[in-house]
């Protein structure tokens, strides 16, 4: 008995002698856990952050910095304040593109690079070629004048920037619903992607209107909506001041955009369906944002309103007048909002929209 005894007693010690020798690689795998936890934690945060609510460091930004926090918010369609969009106000790097910390930190980056896009040149509709008149009819051809020849357009001598802070938006043809507004955006790969999307197309289609009828036009397609939407004001704020800052003599600055949720999106003109447009200015009396010269930005929309009214009823809703933002509108005294059709609205909507926008702004400036 005594023998069996010692046998066991034997057995446990060489056990428990391994088994110690095996706790010595625990706290290693525990560490390695851990630090795997924290990757993926991080990871999440900054690239699938959907689901984290930032409600509360929205609030803290907001008591702590209230002209930033609030101008951030309240110029923007979407309320939720996200770790990306906190980092790249804090360093102006995009964590979720790493194209974007290339040409920011690199000399000899390829900026050009950007700006690299295939744009589908489309046929005027109202605006003809051999007229160059603002009215929609075509007037016959002369016979002595070849159709594919060119004519010469003397310029105006004004000048009109054209620029998306919601580079991102599309038209659907349809409403979306309730919650689902992201279907109604595009979301940029990078800040290189070649993506053209419906609002930046209705710029482009603009920008060649106003060269037809003689306006010099800057069509600045850079992308704004990056790393996230509420980014979009003050991305797009560095581009109107380094643009302005380069080119002092623009008589008018359109920040594009493309509305939603319209009742009435359409109007009948020349037998056609054509999206609505709706000039929108912001004054900033409502928040600690300076702008004292919002009015002079809101009797130039009128302006614009008036003209509108009397060549073409109803294809522009009332001006519509925000005092809790002012849209990077003081930067320059003839800035406004175009919403230039709506979600509901069809490309070729708001196409046709923008060829008739042209023709009143021409007789404005």
């Amino acid at each position: 008995m005594r023998f069996r005894l010692r046998r066991v007693y034997s057995r446990i010690r060489r056990r428990t002698k391994t088994l110690n020798q095996g706790f010595q690689v625990i706290p290693l795998m525990v560490l390695a856990l851990l630090l795997l936890s924290l990757s993926l934690s991080g990871y999440y945060l900054l690239f699938k952050e959907s689901g984290f609510d930032h409600s509360l460091a929205k609030r803290l930004l907001d008591q702590g910095m209230p002209t930033t926090a609030r101008s951030v918010v309240a110029e923007t369609t979407s309320e939720r304040f996200d770790l990306a969009s906190f980092l790249h106000w804090l360093t102006s790097f995009n964590v979720q593109d790493p194209l974007s910390l290339i040409v920011a930190t690199l000399p000899v980056a390829p900026h050009g690079v950007v700006d690299m896009r295939m744009w589908e040149e489309r046929p005027f509709v109202f605006i003809q070629e051999l007229s160059f008149a603002p009215d929609p009819v075509r007037p016959p051809a002369a016979p002595d004048i070849p159709r594919d020849e060119p004519i010469e357009v003397p310029l105006t001598g004004s000048r009109v920037l054209i620029y998306h802070t919601h580079t991102s938006e599309n038209y659907l043809g349809r409403a979306v619903a309730s919650g689902q507004s992201t279907q109604a955006h595009y979301q940029f790969r990078n800040m290189a992607d070649p993506t053209i999307t419906g609002v930046m197309a209705v710029g482009r289609h603009l920008s060649n209107a106003l060269a037809s009828l003689g306006v010099q036009t800057v069509h600045e397609s850079r992308i704004h909506t990056l790393p996230t939407i509420n980014s979009s004001y003050s991305n797009s704020e560095k581009t109107v001041r380094e643009l302005l800052a380069k080119q002092k003599d623009f008589d008018m600055v359109i920040d594009l955009h493309r509305d939603a949720g319209v009742p009435n999106p359409t109007v009948v003109i020349n037998g056609r369906e054509v999206a609505r447009v709706v000039l929108v200015v912001g004054t900033a009396q409502n928040i600690p944002l300076t702008h004292p010269n919002f009015q002079k930005n809101l009797d130039f929309a009128y302006k614009i309103k008036s003209v509108c009214d009397a060549m073409y009823p109803g294809l522009m809703r009332p001006v519509q007048v925000h005092k809790e933002a002012r849209y990077n509108q003081h930067l320059h005294p003839a800035s406004v909002i175009v919403e230039l059709g709506s979600v509901e609205n069809t490309l070729e909507e708001a196409l046709l929209a923008a060829e008739l926008l042209a023709s009143v702004l021409v007789k404005v400036l």
